[in-house]
Order: structure tokens, then C-alpha cells, then sequence
């Protein structure tokens, strides 16, 4: 079973403020936002959904899960 880390709750704490501000997350949102290189957020996000903490399709939004 994977762990959420400290970089992965950062993840995630990216996504819900991006949300909430423009209704959605997209990759380069939460890269500009967290200072970090969209490959590094593309693979963060598919741990988080491997996790079952977000809904992640290429080239579309992320969506926290309930």
C-alpha cells in the first residue's frame, strides 16, 4: 500500500485550493503553484489517484475524490 507523504498531502492541499478558487485543477496550476516541474506533479497526482485520493485523466482536471 502506498503512504501519503509530506509532498503528497502538498499535492493535495494544491488541487483543493485550486479547485475551490477556479473550480478546477489543472497540472500546470498546481506545477506553477507548488514551484515544481509538471512531470513531477503528473507523477504525484497518479500516486494520489493509485490511492484512490483523486480523479486523474491526461489532459483533464484533477478532482479530489469524496
Amino acid at each position: 500500500m502506498l503512504e501519503l507523504t509530506k509532498s503528497n498531502e502538498d499535492y493535495l492541499e494544491a488541487i483543493g485550493l485550486l479547485s475551490e478558487k477556479n473550480g478546477t485543477a489543472q497540472v500546470r496550476d498546481i506545477a506553477e503553484m507548488l514551484k515544481v516541474k509538471m512531470p513531477s506533479v503528473t507523477s504525484a497526482v497518479k500516486q494520489l489517484a493509485d490511492m484512490g485520493l483523486v480523479e486523474y485523466t491526461q489532459y483533464a482536471p484533477v478532482k479530489l475524490t469524496p
